[in-house]
């Protein structure tokens, strides 16, 4: 065998050692799951988005969507699952089986290279069984249909790639490869905004329990919501609640005065 055979044969071994691996929504971010950076958004409306990737065949494309998987994590949102084109059905049947334990789960698909064309499919099948999907993402697609997926469509491209895929909208990213495209900083930064956007989506702050200083009991409380420019205001705390019928007084408390003897006080 010549040189350049030997090189196919690597090749071909190096893909199908790969093939059938897929990162789960949630490994390895138990910590972000669980509590997640200290962000202005809550954990539990971070956790409602569920994002799968498909890369393509090479391996270089696999370590371009894990890199990007590792920083979405470290943005607050740990339920990222990777896959490859050809785990379409697996994706399926995940979606399926989260919407039936979370029915506010949101979803998010995103495809790389030949990656694309798989995530643009599962778009329409997940549309006409009646799952709604938040966003496409495309990044560099090849092999995409040139029909629309029904869904929202972010296109990022390096520029070396047609745009004649459809889309909603579009960013180039122009000092970027192929394959140093998922982890720039700007793709970073562009999906990280789409996501915290849909999870901002009728966002409801958790209940907290607190102490209520006119019970002996406690009151649960709505936390204020950070997202929703001032409208949980009226809830902020505004001090210890008094009981009806008592007066407070403004008068300020006198000082102990610093000699001895005695301390007369004016009405």
């Amino acid at each position: 065998m010549n040189a350049r055979s030997w090189a196919i044969c690597v090749i071909l071994a190096t893909v199908l050692a790969s093939t059938g691996c897929v990162l789960c929504c949630t490994k390895g971010y138990e910590k972000t799951l669980n509590h997640g950076p200290d962000l202005d958004l809550p954990v539990q409306c971070r956790n409602e988005v569920h994002v799968f990737m498909m890369h393509g065949l090479t391996p270089t494309t696999d370590c371009g969507l894990n890199a990007l998987r590792m920083k979405l994590g470290d943005a607050g949102f740990a339920k990222v699952g990777m896959g490859e084109l050809c785990h379409g059905g697996w994706v399926k049947s995940e979606i399926d089986c989260i919407r039936r334990t979370d029915p506010d789960a949101r979803f998010v698909l995103l495809g790389y290279d030949l990656g694309a064309a798989t995530a643009v499919s599962l778009s329409r099948d997940l549309t006409a069984k009646g799952i709604p999907v938040e966003a496409v993402v495309l990044l560099d697609p090849m092999g995409c249909p040139a029909e629309p997926c029904g869904s929202r469509t972010l296109l990022i491209t390096s520029g070396t790639c047609a745009a004649s895929v459809p889309h909603s909208s579009r960013v180039v990213v122009g000092n970027a490869s192929h394959f140093g495209l998922p982890a720039h900083p700007t793709t970073v930064a562009v999906i990280t905004d789409l996501l915290n956007n849909i999870a901002a989506q009728n966002c409801e702050p958790p209940l907290e329990v607190t102490p209520d200083s006119s019970t002996p009991g406690t009151v649960a409380r709505r936390a204020p919501n950070q997202q929703s420019g001032g409208e949980w205001g009226f809830l902020s705390d505004r001090g210890p609640v008094r009981a009806i019928g008592t007066h407070v007084s403004t008068r300020p408390v006198p000082s102990a005065p610093a000699a001895s003897g005695a301390v007369v006080q004016k009405p």
